[in-house]
């Protein structure tokens, strides 16, 4: 606790005295217990004069309850025995209030004695109100011994069912107790009231005058506590708290701070002392803050240190994870949207596009972009970029004199073009433009680093196009005819494996063709095998236009071709078929400058499930129409012919 703090402490308990001691002294003044004491009888008495009042209502009750009883047994002789009891009851209870109306009666009495016996105790004249409820007492005291009486009579009348029962109640006991009882209870209950009413005014004017004294008192006692508070407060506190105030201004950092000595007492002591430590720490605090900005300034290349070197760290890791992403990638457009994934994370403060070269190789296409501030131009000719024309990056900055890339558009934003090259080939760029910042500034240049991140990139984007180039180039010869462009056998056969189990779950028709060229062998014998080529090659043209979406068109083996079509029962392949033949017969083939002749086709005809479920048996009954339909003539379609044995 603070030393102020203590010395108000006390001088407010001493200031506590005349507070206390006027309290003790309203509390211990004998007019006030004297006023509460008769208040307290008061209150006593008037409480029992309303149960007095109480009593009599219970004893009329009791009465008119009797006498009903009495009217209902000479009205209703059936209910006689019940009346009895009820009246019996009501007997009882008109005894039982008479006896309680004595008690109290009694009790208030007793009261009236007491207080009568205090006021002369405490030397007072006695009160006019009380003298006037010991008269009403002496009254009540007579009727109740008529009230007795009566009530004993009236119990004997209505025991022997007297007629004369309700004539002594309407002459006798009502007015006894309504009128004369009545009047002097209620007399009694006003006087105790007025009673109680004049002792709480005494109570209030004693407690006055006392408060006035006490407060005298009271006002006296804080006057002297507030003199001795300043004298002390000069005299002591206030050295202390300019101590105090150069203290906080100390810890707050006012190393300049001093306490003026005006005394040499304890306090100047303090105070000399306390300028002494203040000016040692001034100096201790110059030098650690020197060794504190030294030590600042190494954590801060420290953390730049870490951070750049996290920064590697994860440019390393998201290169790696490209890597990987890209063995995985099955298609161009999945290695696109890997590279510009990575690329976002590797070059926060860039946008940028992946171009490639068509096809035709005389333009490139954008296949993926990202940011605000990506290439304006999608599509461009290689002469529009320097980074193709050089065949190595190219770095542009923002000044008047860079060389910039048309494709560019009108951009003024440093930007980098880096050539995508794999295995001796230039399969695209990636570009690279700086984005503007909060304050709409773009950086000056791009960084050695970010150059060097972007060939890394370019190099693994490269070789992931090549290989996936590659991966389709090998795939396509796996599965096509390199003659007829068609698909190969292998190929068939895989799709049937797929098709078949799917229509037979799904209780679907499915159609195969198996169709050769006639007479192929005199086309190779007379114009040679570059006319017989020339005829397939023709062949699986016109089979590429004339199947469906869905279907499928192989090159079977030799001369021999093969049609899949899903979902076609087999009239309906019968009449694709039809068609074939009749539309192929109508083309007229010229192989360098020779005219080849009509050229027929022969086709067999099965269908799932007339001719089988599985591919072999499909296969083989197309292939015996086909051999039907040549050992029958040729140019024909037949269907192949079911089986006896075979339940469809």
């Amino acid at each position: 606790m603070k030393i102020r703090a203590k010395l108000l402490l006390a001088l407010a308990t001493v200031s506590l005295i005349p507070p206390i001691a006027a309290y003790v002294s309203l509390i211990n003044n004998p007019q006030i217990s004297f006023a509460l004491r008769m208040n307290e009888f008061e209150a006593q008495q008037g409480n029992i004069a309303h149960q007095l009042q109480s009593d009599l209502h219970t004893i009329g009750s009791a009465v008119e309850e009797s006498l009903s009883e009495t009217y209902r047994i000479r009205i209703e002789p059936k209910q006689t025995e019940d009346a009895e009891r009820q009246r019996r009851l009501a007997n009882s209870a008109l005894q039982s209030g008479v006896i309680a109306f004595a008690k109290d009666l009694n009790a208030i009495s007793q009261s009236i004695e007491k207080q009568a016996q205090e006021t002369i105790a405490a030397g007072r004249p006695p009160d006019p109100i009380d003298q006037r409820e010991t008269q009403l007492l002496e009254e009540l005291r007579k009727m109740l011994v008529s009230l007795e009486s009566n009530a004993d009579k009236f119990a004997k009348l209505s025991d022997t069912s007297s007629p004369a029962e309700g004539q002594f109640v309407q002459e006798v006991f009502e007015p006894e107790v309504r009128d004369k009882l009545g009047r002097g209870v209620q007399e009694l209950a006003s006087q105790t009231n007025q009673g109680a009413e004049e002792d709480r005014r005494n109570i209030e004017m004693v407690l006055r005058r006392a408060y006035k004294e006490s407060l005298v008192v009271v006002l006296i006692g804080v006057a002297v506590s507030a003199l001795l508070a300043l004298l002390i407060s000069r005299a002591v506190i206030g050295p202390i708290q300019k101590l105090r105030d150069a203290a906080q201004l100390l810890g707050q950092g006012k190393m300049d701070t001093r306490i003026a000595l005006h005394s040499k007492d304890e306090l100047g002591e303090l105070a000399g002392s306390f300028n002494l430590m203040a000016g040692d720490l001034a100096k201790l605090m110059e030098e650690r803050r020197r060794a504190q900005a030294e030590l600042s300034d190494a954590h801060e290349r420290l953390t730049n240190s870490v951070e750049e070197l996290e920064s590697r760290n994860r440019e390393a890791g998201t290169l790696s994870e490209m890597a990987d992403l890209l063995q995985s990638c099955f298609t161009l457009e999945e290695a696109s949207n890997v590279i510009a994934s990575s690329a976002q994370k590797l070059f926060l403060e860039f946008s940028g596009a992946l171009l490639v070269f068509s096809a035709s190789r005389n333009v490139l296409e954008a296949v993926t972009t990202w940011g605000p501030s990506s290439p304006a131009e999608r599509v461009f000719t290689p002469n529009d970029c320097w980074a193709l024309r050089r065949g190595r990056l190219h770095h542009s900055g923002s000044g008047d004199g860079a060389v910039r890339c048309s494709h560019l558009g009108d951009s003024r934003l440093p930007s980098l073009c880096t050539p995508l090259m794999a295995h001796g080939e230039t399969l695209g760029i990636l570009c690279l433009v700086t984005e503007r910042n909060g304050s709409g500034e773009a950086q000056a240049t791009i960084s050695e680093f970010n150059v060097k991140l972007a060939v890394s990139v370019a190099e693994q984007a490269a070789l992931s196009f090549a290989n996936l180039k590659l991966r389709e180039k090998l795939r396509y010869q796996s599965v096509r005819d390199p003659l007829t462009g068609l698909f190969n056998r292998r190929y068939l056969d895989e799709s049937l494996e797929r098709e078949l189990p799917n229509a037979v779950r799904k209780k679907r028709s499915l159609g195969v063709v198996m169709l050769d060229v006639d007479r192929f062998k005199k086309f190779n014998d007379m114009f040679g095998h570059d006319a017989g080529d020339t005829v397939l090659r023709e062949l699986g043209d016109y089979l590429t236009k004339f199947v469906r979406r869905g279907d499928l068109a192989c090159r079977y083996g030799g001369e021999e071709f093969t049609l899949i079509l899903p979902e076609c029962s087999l009239e309906d392949t019968r009449v694709r078929a039809e068609e074939l033949r009749t539309s192929f017969r109508q083309l007229s083939l010229i192989h360098r400058d020779i005219v080849l002749g009509k050229v027929t086709l022969s086709l067999g005809v099965a269908a799932l499930p007339d001719h089988g479920t599985t591919a072999v048996e499909l296969l083989a009954a197309a292939d015996h129409a086909l051999l039907r339909a040549k050992t029958e003539g040729r140019d024909r379609v037949l269907v192949a012919e079911v089986s006896p044995n075979r339940s469809v």
